[in-house]
């Protein structure tokens, strides 16, 4: 069998191609294979990440609850704060009010009794005067005197006690 140099060449660069791949393709999966295992390393990291993530979404979940549960638990101490405080004013303004009226109705009576007395020696006074002048005028000067004086300390013992 007799082959051309076109043969030739063409069994040359089959061999060629063939050496070529064998060598070439011990790097391309190399390649391929150092490029698989960066992705793996990457899809590894990417998922603790994301288990780092979900993690940390728990926590402040449970932060955001405790939280939520101090702010009620601060709202419904502070609303029992201000009943409590509502109360005590109340109370306070209750006595307060209930010691200014005794305070009121004490004044009014010991205004009743000043006026009492003023009027009893405004009357005492005017019905000493009445007297001297009805004496005066129907009794003689000297019994005058001496009906005047007694009269005089009948009533102001009598007012005056």
């Amino acid at each position: 069998m007799y082959f051309d140099e076109t043969a030739w060449v063409a069994v040359a660069f089959i061999i060629f191609i063939a050496l070529i791949w064998k060598k070439a393709s011990k790097a391309i999966v190399s390649i391929l294979d150092s490029r698989s295992v960066l992705i793996q390393n990457e899809l590894n990291e990417a998922k603790s990440l994301k288990e780092e993530a979900l993690e940390e979404l728990r926590k402040s979940l449970q932060t955001q609850k405790k939280v939520s549960e101090e702010a009620e638990n601060i709202i419904r101490d502070a609303k029992e704060t201000a009943k409590k405080i509502q109360e005590e004013a109340y109370s306070k303004s209750s006595d307060l009010i209930k010691r200014k009226e005794e305070q009121a109705n004490q004044k009014i009576i010991a205004l009743e009794a000043d006026a009492i007395n003023n009027i009893k020696k405004i009357t005492g006074n005017v019905i000493i005067e009445s007297s001297k002048i009805y004496i005066e005028a129907n009794i003689d000067k000297k019994e005058n005197e001496n009906l005047i004086i007694e009269s005089s300390n009948e009533i102001k013992s009598s007012f005056w006690v």
